[in-house]
């Protein structure tokens, strides 16, 4: 029965890099039409910064994409999930939710909780790689 688990397991997770490398290249194709129609459209030289946040959202969107593929390839080889890998990606999640906020329209106890969500990101990425050099060394 355990050897049907990993079976299973290792085709659930081949379907998802399948499909996640699929949404990154149609997100990187999506980013690169917006950069170009954004500078097409442009009669400046210089773009909106709305324009230009809205270019860096889809980036770190498929940025986030590249990450996740990065810890499926990890639970593919080694069978175990990578929390360090986790806590950066959702660190990098987080920075796409920063630069696609209106801080205009948001209230103070969003921005409250989103230092505090990256102040607890940081210190769980600190102490998992201080946690795996000393288990290595």
């Amino acid at each position: 029965m355990d050897k049907f688990a990993v079976q299973v397991e290792r085709i659930a997770v081949i379907g998802l890099m399948l499909l996640l490398m699929t949404t990154i290249l149609f997100g990187t194709v999506v980013v690169a039409w917006s950069l170009i129609e954004d500078l097409i459209h442009t009669r400046e030289l210089v773009l909106e910064p709305k324009a230009l946040f809205d270019i860096f959202g889809l980036f770190v969107a498929v940025l986030v994409g590249v990450e996740l593929l990065k810890i499926l390839r990890h639970l593919l080889a080694a069978h175990e999930v990578n929390t360090t890998l986790v806590a950066q990606t959702a660190l990098i999640a987080l920075c796409n939710k920063i630069i696609t906020l209106n801080l205009h329209d948001t209230d103070w106890t969003v921005l409250a909780a989103v230092a505090a969500l990256i102040l607890a990101l940081s210190a769980a990425i600190y102490a998992l790689r201080g946690t795996s050099h000393s288990s290595h060394g």
